[in-house]
């Protein structure tokens, strides 16, 4: 109680300080102003500068949503009063020199506060605690420039048509307003309107980030609109605070890593790509294998997931089951060279260019000679060996399986628009291709789906619709405290019939594909048909 009265009087005595020093300069001064008066000038106060906004796909604006205002202070004694009563002591403290002066100047403040000489003019923070996409959006440096992300890619459209708020005034010698002068207001903060409009859906992107922060911690997700490979959410965690860079480049996990769009081991999910080389070879679905849990390539043994015998496998069970000597023993079947062009087909080894100088990373292939030594020819039939691939790259794959065997390149943003939220460019998207034939894509369609009911893709099941997904726990060759570290995948389609998303979903470490990443499959796509419907 002691302390608040103290501060009442502290803020009583700066007032009235204010109010003293504002008087008496005013009185014995009188000489001084006269002859100011007669050197009046203009002098322009620079209020707020307005960056373009960038939108989701259904233009709801994804930067400056954080609202907070910019006041345009013409010191007075009542604009004194008004701040010393609103604002801490400190920050009141701060702006008294700036007062005292009775030259114009600009503050932010969260809330408003009004009074004669406050203009006050909204102006959003660009990012706020509930920022999203932060990765994809990106940040600023200190002078307001993009650079990361979408904020770099266009950082030229978002700075070109800047609007900004400045106010004239008629002022003396010493830079103050003559009595009476307001100031002429320039605005033309609505050029801020315009700007780049993503492909992200805020709503998917909302659910997505949710569950995944629930259930992981260095992770990605994606979500694609199939069949355009449109992304509709894109996680990467740790996540980060753009306003607030500095912190993150302390922070541990590398929260400045993109891991949507970085290379890591794949495992298992790779097993569509060797089956889709098989079925386009001409090796019929049912193609029969007894798994006794090992297999030996030029004396090295390879083993099934706990060295489990599965027995009689065709190509479906082997998907559902994961079988890798059956993919081992598949893929001795079909040339090299035709297995490694499928791979380079669905994407793998190559980079995306998702926006103006934004490229994700291209992963590893092995090369057709590394691939003509049968223990690596092994390791690459169930994804393990030199392959590296991005959650992107895994996303792509499983679109081209859901929208019937053709590929297409992934995107990020639909055009560019004006401050009346007109197209001034729109992106015509990437190339599309047929790799497979429909009656492969049909039937991995089929074997994915069989992972779901049967397999080891089963805790995904969403509630309603079904869907077809594939799982992966991928070595590394690295341990911590004499346990290997894993990469854990699980990458699917939903819902079944009529597909109409990709979700990919990536861990470091965890248990397993099913286990770490199949329930936020499977509690996103369950989010969407009850937020969003399909």
């Amino acid at each position: 109680m002691a302390d608040r009265r103290t501060v009442s009087v502290f803020m009583l005595l700066i007032t009235g300080l204010f109010i003293c020093v504002f008087s008496v300069f005013g009185i014995s001064n009188g000489t001084q102003l006269a002859e100011a008066a007669e050197r009046q000038s203009s002098y322009r106060l620079k209020v707020a500068a307005t960056r373009g906004t960038i939108y989701d796909c259904r233009m709801l604006p994804i930067t400056g949503e954080a609202e907070s205002y910019v006041a345009a202070i013409s010191p007075s004694v009542e604009a004194a009063a008004a701040l010393s009563e609103n604002l801490p002591a400190e920050r009141f403290s701060a702006i008294y020199p700036s007062l005292q002066k009775g030259v114009p100047f600009a503050i932010r403040l969260d809330e408003r506060i009004e009074a004669q000489g406050i203009l006050l003019f909204p102006a959003p923070y660009r990012y706020s605690d509930q920022s999203l996409a932060c990765h994809t959006i990106g940040y600023l440096d200190g002078s307001g420039e993009g650079v990361a992300g979408i904020e770099k890619a266009f950082n030229d459209v978002l700075t070109e048509n800047q609007g900004k708020v400045s106010i004239q005034y008629v002022v003396d010698a010493l830079n103050r307003p003559l009595g009476g002068d307001e100031g002429r207001v320039t605005d033309t903060s609505y050029l801020g309107k315009s700007g780049v409009v993503l492909t992200l859906d805020k709503r998917i992107q909302q659910i997505a980030e949710e569950v995944a922060e629930k259930h992981l911690d260095q992770a990605a997700v994606l979500v694609a609109e199939i069949p355009s490979c449109k992304l509709r959410a894109v996680v990467s965690l740790p996540g980060f605070d753009p306003a607030n860079v500095a912190e993150a480049l302390q922070g541990e996990n590398s929260p400045l890593m993109n891991r949507a769009f970085s290379a890591y081991n794949v495992g298992s999910v790779f097993k569509l790509v060797s089956a889709a080389a098989a079925l386009e070879s001409g090796i019929p679905p049912n193609y029969s294998y007894v798994c006794e849990g090992e297999i030996e390539v030029d004396g090295s043994m390879f083993h099934c997931y706990n060295e489990e015998a599965h027995g009689q496998e065709t190509m479906s069970t082997a998907i559902a089951h994961s079988c890798n000597t059956y993919f081992i023993n598949l893929m001795q079947q079909v040339p090299e060279e035709k297995f490694l062009k499928m791979a380079e087909a669905f994407g793998f080894g190559s980079s995306c260019e998702l926006a103006p100088g934004l490229f994700s990373v291209k992963g590893t292939l092995p090369s057709l000679r590394t691939l003509s030594a049968r223990k690596a020819l092994a390791n690459f039939s169930f994804g393990q060996g030199e392959l590296t691939a991005t959650p992107l790259q895994i996303t792509a794959m499983i679109n081209t399986i859901a929208s019937g065997g053709t590929y297409t390149q992934p995107q990020l943003w639909e055009g560019t628009v004006d401050a009346g939220l007109q197209y001034t460019r729109r992106n015509t998207g990437g190339f599309t291709r047929q790799i497979i034939s429909e009656e492969t894509a049909g039937y991995l369609k089929q074997f994915m789906k069989e992972s779901v009911e049967t397999g080891t893709s089963r805790r995904a099941k969403p509630a309603h619709a079904g869907a077809g997904a594939k799982t992966a726990t991928a070595q590394t060759g690295r341990e911590t405290d004499g346990v290997e570290e894993v990469q854990s995948w699980f990458a699917g389609f939903y819902p079944y019939e009529n597909p109409q998303y990709v979700i990919t979903v990536f861990a470091e470490g965890g248990t397993g594909g099913g286990t770490t990443c199949g329930p936020v499959f499977k509690e996103i796509a369950d989010e969407i048909y009850e937020k969003i419907g399909i």
